[in-house]
């Protein structure tokens, strides 16, 4: 007969709310009583019966989150963050590669409690019957959506790795980034260098990384090498696209690299970079912080900005 909820709170000899709570991770509950609970029911062999929670709370304590992309190690980062926020708010996490459409639609379908969208621009819009039917959040830049959006500030980055780069007597600048896409954050970025350098008067040049991934990035900075020098100050649009650059720089070239994505990464790299963004354990906290508010119908704002921090790793 299957262990129950009921089963570890006499063996415990505490509440069944206790224990509901601690097998959810719940920090209303004492970190001892909670490690204690969590140990005693892994003896017993306790399996939560998801179904039979959800017919109660009307919730499955679950989340679907939409990845992007496979192959760029700074969104698996901060996907991973989320996830850690996820639980220390008691939920699971579920996660698509699908479009944003087909996604959305199987993560209604299987009673996920809210969805989480990393935003690119209208094309990744969620239409009425998702965001009227499940709770959302988006990730991205500052613009409209039906749901709340954290705006982590592209262009207030791009700015202070300028300034940064400006501080240290650098007066031209080249920014590698995705420049032929319909992303907006990656707009955003392009657009906040060439606004900024224009009204200072700084020398800048867009260089085409031709995608997000490293590898893209390197076969496309050793193609412009072969008849350019890189400016003495370097912007990266994101951490791959940082790995790449360091990965096609060759003897001759040793710039002072920005690189957008703050994460611990960074300072792993074999060559000195520094990093400029929000940092990912922020915006995770951060997303699941509004979504849990969304799920629990609590009062909120439709955008939320989090300010870049400059990491300097020289």
């Amino acid at each position: 007969m299957a262990v129950t909820l009921k089963d570890v709170a006499e063996a415990c000899g505490v509440s069944y709310s206790t224990v509901s709570k601690a097998l959810k991770n719940s920090q209303l509950v004492k970190p001892q009583t909670k490690q204690m609970i969590q140990q005693k029911a892994l003896e017993m062999n306790y399996i939560a019966n998801q179904s039979a929670r959800s017919l109660v709370s009307k919730k499955s304590g679950t989340i679907g989150l939409i990845w992007p992309s496979v192959d760029r190690i700074a969104v698996t980062h901060l996907i991973s963050e989320i996830n850690h926020a996820i639980k220390s708010f008691g939920y699971a996490m579920f996660v698509s590669i699908d479009d944003v459409t087909t996604a959305s639609k199987k993560f209604v379908e299987f009673g996920c409690d809210g969805i989480v969208i990393f935003d690119e621009g209208e094309h990744t819009n969620l239409p009425p019957e998702i965001y009227n039917n499940i709770s959302v959040v988006a990730y991205g830049a500052d613009r409209k959506t039906p749901y709340p959006i954290i705006n982590v500030n592209h262009a207030e980055a791009m700015v202070m790795a300028i300034q940064a780069l400006q501080a240290q007597g650098i007066d031209a600048i080249d920014y590698i980034g995705d420049t032929d896409t319909n992303d907006v954050r990656q707009i955003t970025k392009k657009q906040a260098i060439a606004s900024y350098c224009e009204t200072q008067g700084i020398t800048y040049r867009l260089i085409n990384s031709k995608g997000l991934n490293s590898i893209e990035t390197e076969s496309s900075l050793k193609t412009f090498l072969q008849s350019n020098e890189l400016a003495p100050g370097v912007i990266c649009g994101s951490y791959d696209i940082t790995v790449g650059t360091i990965n096609a720089l060759d003897d001759q070239h040793h710039p002072i690299i920005y690189s957008y994505d703050n994460i611990p990464q960074i300072k792993k790299l074999d060559y000195p970079v520094n990093a400029i963004g929000v940092p990912t354990s922020e915006i995770a906290s951060k997303i699941v912080e509004i979504l849990s508010k969304v799920i629990n119908h609590e009062a909120i704002e439709m955008s939320y900005d989090l300010h870049p921090k400059l990491q300097n790793n020289m």
